[in-house]
């Protein structure tokens, strides 16, 4: 049967004993995130101009193939864009835990900073 170990014993892993080691993001990651948008970009381009050609003599046929060739771009772009995030996952998630991180602190200084009301009590 498939899935089950020779040694009729379950992996077990504890969370104390599996530790992530996390890395610093380097100038190389960055270079990377930011060739791959440019990658992206390109191919985004070429949505914009294809919508901006002329159909000639037969406008159906050429309808048709524009716009099945658009929509092999747009599957293509959904491809790049899941190998984007997987490439770049590092960076984008520090960039992310450091954007929440901020509004974290805006929130939390605009809390603070927030006069207290007085209570009224009901007679």
């Amino acid at each position: 049967m498939y899935g089950i170990p020779i040694s009729n014993h379950a992996d077990i892993f504890e969370d104390e004993s599996t530790e992530i080691e996390e890395e610093n993001v380097t100038l190389k990651d960055i270079v990377s995130l930011i060739n791959d948008i440019i990658h992206v970009s390109e191919t985004c381009h070429v949505l914009d101009g294809g919508v901006s050609m002329s159909f000639g003599n037969i406008p159906l046929s050429t309808f048709n193939k524009t716009l099945t060739k658009h929509l092999d771009v747009i599957d293509t772009l959904k491809r790049e864009i899941k190998e984007f995030e997987k490439k770049n996952k590092l960076i984008i998630t520090r960039l992310r835990s450091e954007e929440k991180k901020e509004k974290e602190l805006t929130q939390k200084v605009k809390e603070e900073t927030k006069p207290k009301r007085r209570k009224t009590e009901l007679l």
